[in-house]
């Protein structure tokens, strides 16, 4: 066995001996700052982690509204070729069997 290992098998050296020798050695304000030191590292780590979680969720929102404006920039397309006249009239003709009146059949009223 080491010496150290000895002297804490015969009680010599406790814990609360070690601490207070500790604490003895270096000034109260010294652990503070040491500890205040310690929190601000791991906060530092903290807020660094959490900006880059934020970061990547707004980088996920904006591959979103990209993906979502190409969609509707198709959409206003298919709604623009829905929309057109000879398609309206091909689908009038041929599914409902309508026909374009011609210009003597056409009466004009005048609603006053």
């Amino acid at each position: 066995m080491n010496a150290a290992a000895r002297l804490l098998n015969q009680g010599v050296l406790s814990r609360g001996w070690v601490v207070s020798v500790f604490l003895a050695r270096f000034d109260f304000s010294l652990f503070v700052l040491i500890s205040a030191v310690l929190i601000s590292a791991l906060s530092l780590v903290y807020v660094t982690n959490l900006t880059r979680s934020v970061n990547a969720s707004i980088e996920q929102s904006y591959a979103e509204h990209d993906q979502l404006h190409i969609q509707q920039g198709q959409l206003l397309l298919e709604k623009s070729t829905m929309t057109m006249q000879a398609r309206i009239q091909n689908v009038a003709e041929k599914h409902l069997d309508m026909i374009v009146p011609e210009g003597k059949a056409v009466r004009v009223i005048d609603s006053k």
